[in-house]
């Protein structure tokens, strides 16, 4: 794993050992700021179900303003402090529960949020509702979610509408916007 473009272009970033995290590939990666490469100077960015970064550390690379990292795995959360640290990004991780970071309404609405959980269960959903419940997302901003291209549901929330997705071989990345954004 690397950071594709920006500031940190080519540095090389850490992952987990163990089989319980599944770091977000280049080309997915590449594919996503690709979208929004415009949009990225001086955003910010939550990078919920961050693992050991690359997503989150990519925007930074790039030029956001703020990036917030959210993890609950201990083995990402050593991962993502080495990468940062060894990169010199000093940026907020919550260790926790995304739900608790999102009850607690951040202080500031984010640009993008981009969401990455384990494919299995409910996390997805439950994260799009309280994202539109607490509007976290700025105006323009967007929510974006990570899923298996095989997995068929369509996540929704009140507030919140699909504007585009993206198939990249098995993963599938779905994009939100408010629906006030018209």
């Amino acid at each position: 794993m690397r950071v594709i473009s920006g500031r940190l272009k080519g540095k090389r970033l850490m992952s987990p050992l163990n089989d319980k995290v599944r770091p977000t590939l280049d080309r997915i990666k590449e594919t996503l700021f690709n979208i929004i490469q415009f949009d990225v100077q001086g955003c910010t960015f939550l990078d919920l179900f961050s693992g050991c970064g690359g997503v989150g550390i990519e925007a930074v690379s790039r030029g956001a303003n703020e990036v917030i990292f959210c993890d609950w795995d201990r083995d990402s959360l050593k991962v993502l402090k080495t990468n940062l640290k060894n990169l010199g990004i000093d940026s907020f991780v919550y260790e926790g529960d995304f739900k608790q970071l999102l009850k607690k309404q951040p202080p500031e609405k984010f640009d993008f949020i981009y969401i990455d959980p384990p494919y299995a269960g409910d996390h997805a959903q439950t994260a799009l509702e309280m994202i539109a419940e607490k509007k976290l997302l700025k105006k323009d901003g967007v929510a974006i979610v990570e899923k298996l291209t095989e997995d068929k549901r369509e996540f929704s929330a009140p507030g919140l509408k699909m504007t585009q997705s993206r198939k990249m071989g098995n993963v599938t990345m779905v994009f939100y916007v408010r629906e006030d954004n018209e």
